[in-house]
């Protein structure tokens, strides 16, 4: 499970938290003492602690295009080789362009005969509207010459777009790389020809995936996500500043990882069948080692331990109040102290609050034992 920032936020949880200790909920009664042996006590110590975690996790690219073509060409030439590295607007792949030249040739030259004809009509408007005050033309003829000179001015915004619209397709018979990555093998060899969005076609033309940097992405249980939302929350208000972690990883076989990696970003949708969402960790990748689909195993600590009081995990338990344990007290009373856990360090549990240094929390048969019982340490 990945707890990279709730870990984080957790450790600073730990260190902000205060140690006041709870007010026993119950005296001690005229029964007799019960022997408990003293293998059933455990001291409740404070420690140096660090809290760290490791869980498993996917590699995925940070960018990754199928490059389709957006024009219908027959490949003329492949510039790149399988599993070339490639830099942001290189050359990849000719179309043959003849066809496309043409047009735009064309396209040209109609729309040097639209702003001639517009000329033309702008001047035959502008005679007519000297004429018409002084009789010289008809309504008629005055209403045709401004209805060229519309027509004629339409006919030219349609030939601008025709050109635009060739010198596009022209610009689409070479493809070159949206950005830096590695490339796959060209699915498609000089000669074939191919249609956008044609069944025929389904294959892109290459895939080019964006190598360094690289994400490692896990799936976060929502409760997790939820417990890292609010507390990040509290401590923000209380100006409580989060510490960084150290995050590493391991490649399949158990090789160590040389760079560390960041948190970057919680994804923006949860997935409804396992209630999970993505948390994302950033690596540099210069050599390419890391590859989209590998798994790999995420290990975190904190970059700085911190002292607090552990207990063992099997002297806690729970009921509608929340986590307690049972202690014996200076009057050798059993007593109830309520307590807020952190995280698990070992085989322990970090107490955040309700129990003090040297505490005698009784680990065996605690459920056995009602508050208040006076007790004999054997």
């Amino acid at each position: 499970m990945l707890r990279v920032p709730i870990l984080c936020l957790l450790a600073v949880g730990l260190l902000a938290c205060s140690d006041d200790k709870q007010a026993m909920p119950s005296s001690a009664t005229d029964a007799a003492a019960i022997n408990l042996p003293s293998a059933s006590i455990v001291e409740a110590t404070v420690r140096e602690v660090s809290p760290a975690f490791e869980f498993p996790a996917v590699v995925e690219a940070v960018q990754l295009a199928r490059v389709r073509p957006e024009i219908t060409a027959t490949v003329k030439a492949i510039h790149f080789s399988p599993g070339d590295t490639v830099e942001k607007g290189q050359l990849l792949l000719e179309f043959d362009d003849a066809t496309y030249r043409a047009e735009y040739e064309v396209a040209g030259a109609n729309l040097q005969s639209a702003e001639a004809a517009v000329r033309e009509a702008g001047e035959s408007w502008e005679r007519a509207e000297e004429l018409m005050p002084k009789g010289y033309i008809s309504q008629q003829n005055y209403d045709k010459a401004r209805a060229a000179h519309d027509s004629a001015r339409a006919a030219l915004a349609s030939a601008k777009a025709r050109v635009t619209k060739a010198r596009l397709d022209l610009e689409r018979t070479s493809i070159h790389a949206p950005f830096s990555g590695r490339i796959s093998r060209a699915f498609y060899s000089p000669g074939e020809s191919v249609i956008p969005n044609s069944p025929n076609s389904p294959n892109p033309l290459f895939t080019l995936v964006e190598m360094d940097p690289i994400f490692v992405t896990a799936g976060v249980q929502l409760q997790e996500y939820h417990k890292f939302v609010l507390l990040r929350k509290e401590l923000e208000e209380r100006g409580v500043e989060v510490p960084p972690l150290e995050v590493k990883l391991t490649l399949d076989g158990g090789q160590p990882y040389p760079y560390p990696g960041r948190f970057e970003a919680w994804d923006n949708m949860s997935t409804a069948s396992s209630a999970t969402i993505a948390g994302r960790i950033l690596f540099p990748n210069p050599e390419g080692l890391l590859l989209p689909g590998n798994h790999v195993t995420i290990h975190g600590q904190a970059a700085r331990s911190f002292k607090r009081v552990l207990i063992p995990q099997k002297a806690v338990m729970q009921d509608q109040q929340g986590y307690y344990v049972k202690i014996v007290d200076a009057g050798d009373v059993v007593a109830r102290r309520n307590v807020d856990l952190g995280l698990r360090y070992e085989s322990d549990w970090i107490v955040l609050d309700g129990l003090e240094d040297g505490a005698r929390v009784i680990t065996v048969g605690a459920q056995m034992l009602r508050e208040g019982t006076p007790v004999t340490v054997r």
